[in-house]
């Protein structure tokens, strides 16, 4: 077992990022996302970003335009006082 630098959470010897701040632990930045075991979850580009099927390892390019129109669709949707919440538990952290 090792523990995380920045918050001292217990951790695997084979993480590479910690499960509870999720700062990697070799301190680089990464425009990819990757699972506490190393596993490669998401990758960031400047227009898309690609994700990989865990079961059939096939990789799914989602344009970044097409993100933000889902965003803004399902903020359409959501009720009001479920952004109003969101909003200020984010102000409290």
């Amino acid at each position: 077992m090792k523990r995380c630098p920045n918050c001292n959470e217990y951790l695997s010897d084979e993480a590479i990022q910690c499960k509870t701040c999720l700062e990697y632990l070799d301190g680089k930045v990464r425009v990819d996302e990757r699972c506490e075991c190393g596993n490669l979850v998401a990758k960031l580009t400047e227009n898309t970003v690609e994700i990989k099927c865990r079961r059939c390892k096939r990789i799914r390019i989602i344009p970044m335009d097409q993100l933000a129109e889902r965003d803004r669709i399902l903020l359409e949707r959501a009720p009001r006082e479920k952004i109003a919440s969101a909003a200020e538990t984010a102000d409290r952290s």
